[in-house]
């Protein structure tokens, strides 16, 4: 081969590379303008491919096409808005979602989170630091175990689908209800400390921020736990973690969060 060949062969390796090492992301948008900004700010990295699309159009079968690896969405700023629109998007798709917002004062953080959505950024935010804040979620949120299908006891995650089947009965998980309950099936029903829970399911960034935990374990209790306020598969040790227990097996632990 001519040393023009291989340079050409090079440069079409190096393009591949390049194109798998990009991000997908899909940016559902309230404001047209607001959007335009939003994708020049990611589009100056060179490392995302993005495609937009107003609110005011379905989301599910677009998702579906294109499986992005991250759901941007940048809501109507009213408060009414904001919260329609995180619902309809999360009914939409099991896809991780990160909300682009103005807002952001802790009850409506906190509500946003409650609907399902797996991050909060608030804006403005500078080029450089959305990009790796978007490298760091997209790492995170696309986390996986490292089995197609991981279990403790009658407890049986499968990674396909982001489900979890607890004695026959099967439950639809969230992307971080799944990695959460992940961790704990991992620790085969030793105890998992707050800050490590905190550390692997949202980042190291976020282990002063115990609430999240404590929401998606209640989250977690309510599909998975017959009583939700009697929990005897995700038990509380006190001051320290979480563990499982399972099924039919002796509590050990204090049972409330």
């Amino acid at each position: 081969m001519t040393t023009a060949g291989i340079a050409r062969r090079n440069e079409a390796a190096s393009a591949r590379a390049e194109e798998e090492r990009r991000t997908l992301l899909l940016l559902f948008y309230a404001d047209a303008a607001a959007s335009a900004d939003l994708v020049r700010s990611l589009s100056a990295s060179g490392r995302y491919d993005i495609v937009t699309c107003p609110l005011s159009q379905p989301a599910g079968a677009l998702v579906d096409e294109l499986r992005p690896q991250l759901v941007l969405l940048q809501p109507p700023e009213e408060k009414s808005g904001q919260m329609e629109a995180c619902e309809t998007v999360r009914a939409a798709t099991d896809r991780p979602i990160v909300v682009l917002s103005h807002r952001h004062d802790e009850l409506r953080v906190t509500r946003t989170l409650m609907a399902g959505i797996d991050e909060y950024l608030a804006l403005p935010i500078g080029e450089r630091e959305l990009a790796a804040r978007i490298d760091a979620l997209a790492r995170r949120l696309g986390a996986r175990v490292p089995s197609l299908r991981t279990a403790y006891g009658d407890i049986a995650l499968a990674i396909d689908d982001q489900s979890v089947d607890v004695g026959g009965r099967r439950a639809d998980l969230s992307p971080i209800e799944f990695r959460l309950l992940s961790c704990l099936v991992a620790a085969q029903g030793k105890v998992v400390t707050h800050d490590a829970l905190m550390s692997r399911v949202w980042g190291a960034e976020y282990v002063d921020s115990r609430h999240y935990l404590h929401l998606y374990i209640r989250y977690l209790r309510e599909k998975l736990e017959p009583d939700p306020n009697d929990a005897q598969l995700i038990l509380s040790e006190w001051g320290i973690g979480y563990r499982l227990c399972q099924p039919n097996a002796p509590a050990l632990a204090s049972r409330h969060s």
